[in-house]
């Protein structure tokens, strides 16, 4: 985080004595009342008279008062502080699976924002970058699946790599159509056993079909999901009528009651997502639930400036002295 910068002063009350030098300064050179003698002659005193000050007298209290302001100064100790938090948190590893199979074209979302509904992928897109942005501390991966699985994105830090490919997903990015959703599972799964010292792991399932295809079933997947201590929240998203379209060839496209079972088997919740707002609710309340803990802990350095200010008085002193020494006042 950035540092807040601080000039102070450690004893600010020797910096009074400055104004004080500063008069003495400008009075040095002011007129008292006059005084005068009797004497028969002043031929004497007239060479002194011609030049009274010499430059030691000139310049010498000049610097004397400069090296004075200068200790003073040192005195009252100038200082940097930099004072900079820092933010240990105890992130959770977040595995999104994303469904990119053919029925994820249905346009059958409605938003608060348009009275057009939109499809379920640009939904899912949408509210999975909003998602995405609101966990800063966490370590998110993406895997898409269809008839197949892909893993697009290790466990990172750098969410704005993750959110551009969400960002860039499309119907073909999986070039065989289905709902491999075990296998999805397992894949997530597999790159969340990778990490060990981690507060939390969880699989977040997008989905809007049912599992038609791949080796391993969702429950096989979901129980040894189980064993590796990863919770599953599982997401199924459109409505029943818009299920019905060229991509899935009236095949029935929800399997709630599995999808329920995964998500008690690994101790996750399952929600279902006929609109847009219930899509944004669902991840709203997965936020809620999966809490990252986060330590702050301010950190405050000084730099201490004195030694500047105490070089520059002894820098005038030095040269006030050498000015009397070189060229000292003159004889009476």
């Amino acid at each position: 985080m950035p540092a807040d910068t601080q000039y102070l002063f450690a004893s600010p009350e020797w910096l009074y004595a400055i104004p004080l030098l500063l008069a003495c300064l400008l009075l040095r050179r002011r007129r008292g009342s006059s005084g005068s003698i009797d004497h028969p002659t002043v031929r004497f005193v007239r060479i002194w008279a011609q030049n009274p000050d010499s430059l030691a007298g000139r310049l010498g209290a000049f610097l004397f008062v400069l090296g004075a302001m200068a200790l003073a100064v040192a005195l009252a100790r100038p200082q940097i502080q930099n004072s900079r938090t820092y933010t240990t948190a105890s992130g959770i590893d977040i595995m999104i699976a994303f469904d990119l199979s053919g029925s994820m074209a249905s346009a059958d979302m409605k938003t608060d924002k348009s009275s057009n509904s939109i499809s379920r992928l640009r939904a899912a897109q949408e509210v999975v970058d909003q998602f995405i942005e609101q966990r800063p501390n966490d370590r998110l991966g993406v895997v898409a699946f269809a008839a197949l699985t892909k893993a697009c994105s290790p466990l990172t830090l750098d969410h704005r790599l993750v959110r551009q490919i969400v960002r860039r997903f499309h119907l073909n990015f999986i070039p065989a159509d289905g709902t491999a959703i075990g296998s999805a599972i397992a894949l997530a799964a597999t790159r969340l056993s990778e990490r060990k010292d981690t507060k939390s792991k969880i699989i977040i399932l997008v989905t809007d079909g049912a599992n038609n295809t791949g080796e391993l079933s969702p429950i096989e997947a979901a129980r040894e999901a189980a064993k590796l201590g990863v919770r599953i929240y599982t997401i199924a998203i459109g409505t029943d009528e818009g299920s019905r379209t060229p991509y899935m060839r009236n095949i029935d496209a929800f399997d709630e009651k599995t999808l329920k079972e995964i998500a008690r088997i690994t101790g996750g919740e399952h929600f279902r997502a006929n609109d847009n707002t219930k899509l944004e609710d669902a991840f709203g309340t997965i936020d809620k639930l999966e809490k990252t803990e986060a330590k702050k802990r301010n950190v405050v350095t000084t730099q201490e400036l004195f030694i500047y200010a105490l070089m520059a008085a002894a820098a005038f002193l030095t040269a006030g002295l050498s000015l009397n020494i070189l060229r000292p006042h003159p004889a009476p």
